[in-house]
């Protein structure tokens, strides 16, 4: 059997040789190219959100609101919805909106529970959309506002959405990610 070192090859393009391993070690090289491999792909489809939760809506409705002051916001009803968000309600399962108090008022909490692809884009458009139009409208007169909307937190997964514009929006975020 011929050693790692007599088996040379000329590499195409250089005067210098490629060593090539020997067989021995190329299966477990192979294998721990594999392992590896698997390991990323568990992880990615783990951890990517794109799996649909088991929680069931009113957990995760829960889970949310024990985070947030209710108190600085109003709860929405399905006109509300519309107007605010461009969403017509009886299209979806679950919505709940607590919107600001005020105009004055940038605190704002969105849940919704998806069943489709189409609703998950109409509703992370509908919440970029009226992101946008808060920071606006905020803009160059409420600067409290803006720095709130400006941390507020988007997360639209295969099962739920959020979005939140609060003092702390992290907390939010963590327990609908938890419940999730």
């Amino acid at each position: 059997m011929a050693s790692s070192s007599s088996r040379k090859r000329k590499n195409r393009g250089g005067d210098g040789y490629l060593a090539l391993p020997s067989s021995q070690a190329l299966v477990p090289m192979v294998l721990m190219v594999g392992a590896f491999v698997c390991l990323v792909l568990f992880l990615v489809f783990q951890f990517s959100g794109s799996r649909k939760s088991t929680a069931a809506f009113a957990d995760v409705q829960s889970a949310v609101l024990s985070q947030v002051d209710v108190n600085t916001m109003q709860s929405a009803d399905n006109q509300m919805i519309r107007r605010l968000y461009g969403l017509d309600p009886s299209e979806f399962e679950n919505l709940v909106l607590y919107y600001p108090l005020t105009n004055m008022g940038a605190e704002e909490l969105f849940l919704a529970s998806i069943r489709s692809p189409e609703q998950k884009e109409a509703v992370a458009a509908a919440i970029e959309k009226r992101l946008a139009t808060q920071k606006k409208s905020f803009e160059g007169y409420g600067p409290a506002q803006s720095a709130m909307l400006e941390k507020s937190i988007v997360d639209v997964r295969e099962s739920y959405a959020l979005f939140i514009s609060a003092d702390d929006p992290g907390a939010v975020a963590r327990a609908f990610q938890n419940i999730y």
